[in-house]
């Protein structure tokens, strides 16, 4: 997946803005995260033979302008209004080493998430070191808007460009890895119950 530089990422900011219109998309395709690989045993009893995970793909598309980078992700599947939980999106990338996204990282290979809810005004930036391990990550300048159309979302996320302590390194000219997840509110997802690309998808950043 190539993030286009921009010369003002301000165009890119809105979910409808038409400049999205002059980037290339990518389809990325979605699977529900596996029983076994669930952390408790209330968690795979609770949810064995309950459909979930039912978003299929994602459409994705990305840009930066050298400062600040955004990606926007287009599904289908919206939520009414009123559920006990919101739909959600998780954007993925490497922090260090070579975790694998499956199992959201492991000890010395940490991933970083940037996850977006609908009923949230700022993305909430994770760490997690495996399965279950999730917990607050370092505060990065972030933030995402999302738009409803009919049964589309249209959702935002950005993301200071740069690199520290538990913070993905994202860099212009550089690549890295990203991933992505799901949660269909409407549904009852939440926590490791959800829609995820089972394996990593490159991201090249324009010099």
């Amino acid at each position: 997946m190539r993030s286009q530089r921009v010369a003002k990422i301000s165009d890119f900011l809105a979910p409808a803005a038409s400049a999205w219109g002059q980037v290339a998309g990518e389809e990325i395709s979605l699977m529900p995260t596996p029983l076994p690989m669930q952390p408790t045993e209330y968690i795979r009893n609770s949810w064995e033979g309950r459909p979930y995970g039912g978003v299929k793909s994602l459409r994705v598309a990305s840009v930066h302008d050298g400062e600040t980078w955004a990606i926007r992700a287009t599904w289908q599947g919206v939520s009414p209004a009123g559920k006990d939980f919101p739909d959600a999106l998780a954007v993925a990338l490497p922090v260090s080493g070579k975790p694998a996204l499956i199992t959201m990282g492991g000890d010395g290979a940490p991933v970083q998430f940037l996850r977006w809810a609908a009923n949230k005004d700022k993305p909430m930036s994770i760490v997690a070191t495996g399965i279950g391990s999730s917990r607050p990550g370092a505060k990065i300048k972030s933030g995402a808007i999302g738009e409803a159309s009919g049964d589309i979302w249209n959702v935002v996320i950005t993301r200071a460009l740069g690199f520290g302590q538990e913070v993905a390194p994202l860099v212009a000219g550089k690549k890295t890895q990203i991933g992505f997840a799901v949660w269909l509110g409407a549904n009852d997802e939440r926590a490791g119950i959800k829609a995820f690309s089972i394996d990593w998808a490159e991201l090249a950043l324009d010099a």
